[in-house]
């Protein structure tokens, strides 16, 4: 067949339009392409996945019954069901996945603490380099999986498509506008969420905007549209330097070499102390206060002096939090317990000025400090309020406490009244009680404030800069630090004939007012629970005064070949102001006593020394044989077979959706065999699997409803792929007392999507070209695509090359990294201004949410524009 088109459509781009036409109207196979006055070229049509002969790797299934002549409208439904089913499907395999790294890196090992002769227990992975390499590939793998898969298995083979490169664009969008937007709003209102490792996130951040300028440089100008084999090992070669880099942030390398003490507020950025910072406010509070002050109340008066004062939000949340009956602010850490032994007022530098001499008599009245630290026992404080400028008039001010986190009558005795100044008088003071109980509670405060100045006939009165006073009350209540009784951090037993019970004892020490507890449990080693020892957990209590608790272990009999196994005692989560050890193993935030099981000496024999060299531990076959029964059942009964009977119609409906692949993925080793590893291996098979099945489908949707694969991948494709990561990361954004886990972990997960996504499939395509050359496949498949065929004589000379067309990735790149810019600013502003990169006033929270999910908007909107504006022949 043919079709001839008038010789006045103009451009060569009119052309190809009107080609598309001249071919919709026309049967499958070749076709006469006739221009008037331009000759005659016959143009060789593949047929689409959706079309007649068409296919991809797997789909479409029913190909043999007619599947490809089914009513297109009737096909659309069936495909985006069918997508919608397989996101399922990527959901519950990315949680094995994820099950199997969070086994690899959470190994632990013990190691010689420097400068003693004592073992600690720490993490085998460093977590700013787990996050960046096994996590983020755990969260990117579809998106990862599917640029690689698209390139090496689905027709035609080793030529680079749409829907890989625009799913890993379409994915960042997603991950930083949207995921962003729904972590803002998942903290309550009133409550923020700061990112904690700003040196971590400030390199990832800056990477992900980065990798993606640099797609921009090597597919439009260092060699347009042709991917090197350097470019391909450079954009691969980014990713372990980013992770070195980021580790190197994480580990103090990239900042000044001095030891320093974080301070954190909540609500305020967090500040950092140097030690030539303290030195030189010892000197001043020295010259102050007199040289009678403890190492304990200097250290407070620095950490009062140091602390950033809050934003205006930050105050925004906590009368929000009073209203609502939401967590109180606390000014500072749980871990800040110092105390002082009398009042201490913190001077503020701006509250020393020189009064500048004025003809006008004009009195300023203001607290000699705007900031006091007192003792919960102290009884009263005494403010002072000091008048200046003009002291040969009368001057009055009012004066009323206002309630902070402190709340009057029960934290202190609120007051209110008239200050006056006689002529010549200068200080009046302000008097108010303090109550003291036997209850641990935070650091509180409240405040005083000065209003209403009350001018004479011969002077003008004003309120000065401190206009009004904080005052903390530190509470004198010490609830104890929690350690383990034995001097070691660990704990020798033998196992008997019979289960063998030991008992190991929890003290308190410095301090016993009030009832705290912690949280306690067992984590395996070598030893394995419920084979070598008894698994526990639970929680202990301390009543007011009891100074020790008892756990009890039990060891249970094996007649074990090994020599030494071990397993580990943890104490967790103190409350109520308690505090660990943090000279002892696990440090300020746990406990770790390592407990060692000996064998009994008469049961070693030669098989202790075979075992040793088959080197074969069949306690964890055991029991990864028995968690792999576990997950069939699991699989098979609605939530696991937990709570069964109180599952919801949801929950039912949903497993009903899902049993076919909770069964499939249940074939999956548990992460119990090889340390984690044969699970990581096995479910990353599988996520391949299902990735190459959704390649199929988004091509096979796209093309019924007529949406180029570029168009699908950065919306269905997209967005079905990074929706576990956004329930993550809502779980993350709401547990999490900040928000590296939820937002600071997406810009890292966006730049290794570039350099894994991209950079391995792309070394891989450009080797191959390199070594297979201008084959007929090639000339054929870019001689004839109209996108192509103007760059096909230069193409053809000399080495093969990999093509990338960039016409629709650069839009959609550049569209991005505007967008990205201008989300990151405003979480730079909210840290600013909100006191935190999450959460924050209902209102600003929302408004922020409305702008990022914009940004998403505005980058797909103008994506599908463009693209639709571009497209050019169907062939």
């Amino acid at each position: 067949p043919s079709c001839v088109l008038a010789q006045d459509f103009g451009s060569a781009f009119t052309v190809l339009h009107a080609s598309r036409r001249c071919f919709d109207r026309l049967s499958q196979g070749p076709f006469r392409l006739q221009v008037e006055g331009m000759g005659t070229d016959e143009v060789e049509c593949e047929p689409l996945s959706c079309e007649p002969g068409g296919s991809g790797l797997f789909l479409p299934a029913l190909r043999d019954h007619g599947e490809q002549e089914w009513p297109k409208a009737l096909r659309a439904v069936l495909y985006l069901m069918g997508l919608l089913w397989l996101f399922m499907a990527v959901a519950i395999v990315a949680d094995i996945f994820m099950g199997a790294i969070e086994r690899i890196t959470s190994r632990k090992k013990r190691v010689p603490l420097k400068g003693t002769d004592r073992l600690i227990t720490v993490k085998v992975w460093n977590d700013t380099v787990a996050n960046l390499t096994l996590m983020a590939l755990g969260s990117s793998a579809p998106e990862i999986l599917l640029s690689v898969i698209e390139l090496v298995l689905i027709p035609p083979q080793m030529i680079s498509g749409d829907l890989g490169p625009s799913t890993i664009v379409g994915s960042a969008a997603f991950n930083l506008f949207c995921i962003t937007a729904v972590c803002v709003v998942a903290i309550p209102s009133g409550e923020v969420r700061i990112i904690n490792d700003t040196g971590v996130f400030a390199i990832t951040a800056t990477s992900s905007i980065l990798a993606y300028l640099w797609l921009l440089v090597i597919v439009q100008f260092v060699s347009p549209n042709v991917i090197d084999i350097w470019e391909g090992a450079v954009t691969l070669l980014f990713f372990p330097i980013l992770v070195y880099v980021a580790y190197l942030a994480d580990s103090g390398f990239l900042r000044e070499q001095v030891q320093r003490v974080s301070i954190m507020c909540d609500g305020a950025k967090p500040v950092e102390v140097s030690e030539e910072d303290v030195a030189k406010m010892e000197k001043k509070f020295l010259a102050i206060h007199g040289k009678d002050l403890t190492d304990e109340e200097l250290a407070k008066l620095v950490e009062k002096e140091s602390q950033q004062p809050k934003t205006r939000a930050a105050y925004r949340v906590g009368a929000t939090r009073a209203i609502f009956g939401g967590k109180r602010l606390t000014m500072f850490s749980e871990k800040s317990t110092l105390s002082l032994k009398s009042i201490v007022p913190t001077v503020d530098d701006s509250s020393t000025m020189d009064v500048q001499d004025t003809e006008l008599p004009v009195a300023t009245v203001a607290f000699a400090a705007a900031h006091y630290a007192v003792l919960e026992s102290v009884g009263t404080v005494v403010l002072t309020v000091e008048r200046t400028g003009d002291k040969n008039c009368t001057a009055s001010v009012e004066y009323e406490t206002r309630d902070g986190s402190a709340a009057a009558n029960s934290d202190y005795h609120p007051v209110q009244g008239i200050l006056e100044f006689k002529p010549g008088e200068i200080q009046k003071s302000i008097s108010i009680k303090i109550i003291d109980d036997t209850a641990y509670e935070d650091d509180e405060d409240f405040f005083v404030d000065l209003k209403q100045p009350l001018s004479g006939k011969d002077a003008t009165v004003e309120i000065g800069d401190n206009s009004s006073a904080k005052i903390s009350i530190v509470d004198d209540d010490e609830p104890g630090t929690l350690c383990f009784a034995i001097d070691k951090d660990e704990f020798h037993v033998t196992e008997g004939l019979q289960p063998k019970k030991y008992v190991v004892t929890v003290k308190r020490k410095a301090g016993s007012t009030g009832t705290i507890a912690c949280k306690y449990h067992t984590e395996d080693g070598s030893a394995h629970r419920d084979t070598d020892y008894v698994h526990i957990e639970g929680t202990l209590t301390f009543p007011p005064g009891q100074l020790t608790s008892a756990i009890e272990l039990t060891i249970n009999p094996r007649g074990r070949y090994e020599n030494t196994e071990e397993f580990r005692l943890i104490l967790s989560e103190p409350t109520t102001g308690a505090k660990f050890d943090a000279s002892r193993d696990g440090g300020p935030d746990t406990q770790v006593l390592t407990v060692l099981i000996s064998a009994s000496a008469e049961k070693k024999d030669r098989v202790d020394r075979i075992m040793k060299v088959l080197a074969v531990n069949y306690d964890s076959q055991r029991i990864g044989h028995a968690n792999w029964r576990d997950q069939f059942r699991c699989a098979l009964l609605v939530n696991g077979g937990e709570d069964e009977k109180e599952s919801s119609m949801m929950d039912t409906i949903m497993h009903v959706a899902t049993v076919f692949w909770k069964l499939i993925f249940a074939l999956i080793p548990p992460a119990d065999f090889a340390g984690g590893w044969l699970c990581f291996v096995c479910a990353l098979l599988m996520i391949g699997m299902v990735t190459a099945l959704i390649g199929d489908l988004a091509s096979m949707l796209g093309c019924v409803v007529g949406l180029p694969d570029s168009i699908t991948a950065i919306t269905l494709v997209a967005l079905g792929t990074s929706l576990p990561d956004t329930f993550a990361s809502k779980v993350a954004a709401e547990q999490d007392p900040y928000a590296d886990a939820s937002v600071g972990n997406v810009t890292g997960s966006n730049s290794v999507n570039v350099f894994l996504g991209l950079g391995l499939p792309w070394l891989i395509g450009a080797v191959y070209w390199r070594i297979a050359g201008l084959t007929t496949e090639w000339q054929e498949t870019y001689r004839s695509k109209p996108t192509t065929s103007k760059y096909f004589e230069e193409w053809n000379q000399g080495h093969g090359k990999f093509i990338v067309i960039g016409d629709d990735l650069k839009f959609s790149v550049s569209v991005f990294c505007v967008c990205a810019v201008m989300a990151l600013l405003t979480l730079v502003a909210r840290r600013k201004f909100v006191g935190g990169e999450l959460g924050g006033p209902i209102i600003v929270k929302y408004a922020t949410a409305v702008f990022l999910v914009s940004l998403w908007f505005v980058y797909v909107i103008s994506s599908i524009v463009y693209t639709t504006s571009q497209s050019s022949a169907g062939c």
